[in-house]
């Protein structure tokens, strides 16, 4: 059996059998009912698009990259590409803090746990060799083709995300790159003629951070939804081990029934979100637990505003550059004095964002300029 399926970006999709019986496997459908991008559809109307969408898209940008740089197939690495984000919770993202917290792990981990604890490893292990799958999974070796900083998870996603938004940071021309990427002692590379796109991806990335993945109302919406799961919890409405099962629809569901939850899963339900206290996003390094210690002094309830920080990702992002012969020459961030200053800004950024119902915001920010 395989699959033949229509992808608004990438057009028809043909899967091999072994794909085909992942994609209709329980676990693999779960990823139908969690969102790309979590709450941003409050923002950006368009972005309903899931992780399943998601995953076909990388695992057929997979099989293309796989196809230009090696000239060869890899089911291994394709099916990585297919299953890579199998380990996400609810609104996706949004319950990494979570994960780590409550079951001291990743989605990473957790996905790949799940495929070896589950039939998909039967499905795997009959078409191809599950130990290789394994290790390219860990982002080994080839792996990087998939989960590395030009790999075919954010040539897909920043596509998609851009595509279903509107934005049009994260519009990248892929197959300009595709043609220039390389493999160098196993690892992914590129060639010197693709540093200009190499950079065009991490900056189209880091344009997507700014202008849609930390939008200020985006964040407001992850922090309400934390901690309504977090007091679900608290209050045993939820089992952690929960976080590992539930999809988008199911949480929300879960956490409208919780006491301690019901009125900010209602809020979001209905995008009744908390309003900034502080007019601007703080660039500090205080601690977030110093300012809610500061806000609730005030005798502001736990439930009525939340304090988000902001970290960004990829400040150790690294691409290896090689001739047209398949010579090292060097490391983009050596080559590039662009995506040099691009990890310096953001190894150092840092801000939180401060929110809260509308009748505690002049309450709120004095709190906050006290703490600060």
């Amino acid at each position: 059996m395989k699959l033949h399926i229509t992808d608004p970006l990438l057009g028809d999709i043909e899967t091999s059998e072994v794909e085909a019986n992942v994609i209709e496997n329980p676990a693999f459908q779960r990823l139908r009912y969690i969102r790309q991008l979590g709450f941003a559809n409050l923002v950006y109307p368009g972005a309903n698009h899931t992780r399943f969408e998601h995953s076909i898209g990388t695992m057929m940008i997979t099989k293309e990259v796989v196809k230009d740089t090696m000239e060869a197939q890899n089911p291994e690495l394709d099916c990585v590409g297919l299953l890579h984000d199998i380990g996400h919770g609810a609104f996706s993202h949004y319950t990494d803090s979570l994960l780590n917290k409550y079951l001291h792990t990743t989605h990473e981990k957790l996905g790949e746990e799940m495929i070896a604890n589950s039939e998909l490893r039967d499905i795997l292990s009959k078409s191809i060799s599950y130990k290789r799958f394994a290790n390219y999974f860990r982002g080994n070796n080839l792996g990087q083709l998939v989960t590395g900083a030009i790999g075919s998870d954010r040539l897909d996603y920043l596509s998609r995300d851009a595509h279903y938004t509107g934005v049009a940071f994260g519009v990248i021309d892929y197959p300009h790159i595709k043609k220039r990427l390389a493999i160098y002692k196993e690892s992914p590379a590129v060639y010197e003629s693709g540093i200009h796109s190499a950079e065009n991806v991490l900056i189209a990335r880091y344009s997507m951070f700014t202008s849609v993945y930390y939008h200020h109302t985006i964040m407001i919406a992850q922090g309400m939804y934390v901690k309504a799961v977090e007091n679900a919890i608290e209050s045993n409405a939820i089992d952690p081990q929960e976080l590992k099962e539930l999809n988008d629809w199911e949480m929300l569901a879960r956490l409208k029934k919780a006491n301690d939850s019901r009125d900010l899963a209602k809020g979001l339900e209905s995008r009744r979100l908390f309003k900034r206290a502080y007019p601007e996003i703080l660039e500090t390094a205080i601690k977030p637990e110093e300012i809610s210690n500061a806000i609730e002094k005030k005798d502001i309830g736990r439930n009525d505003y939340v304090v988000v920080q902001v970290q960004y990702k990829g400040d150790s992002d690294e691409v290896q550059v090689v001739n047209k012969n398949g010579e090292l020459m060097g490391k983009l961030t050596e080559m590039s004095p662009l995506v040099n200053a691009l990890m310096g800004i953001l190894k150092n950024k840092r801000s939180i964002i401060v929110a809260c119902k509308p009748q505690h915001i002049t309450k709120v920010k004095k709190a906050v300029e006290m703490a600060l």
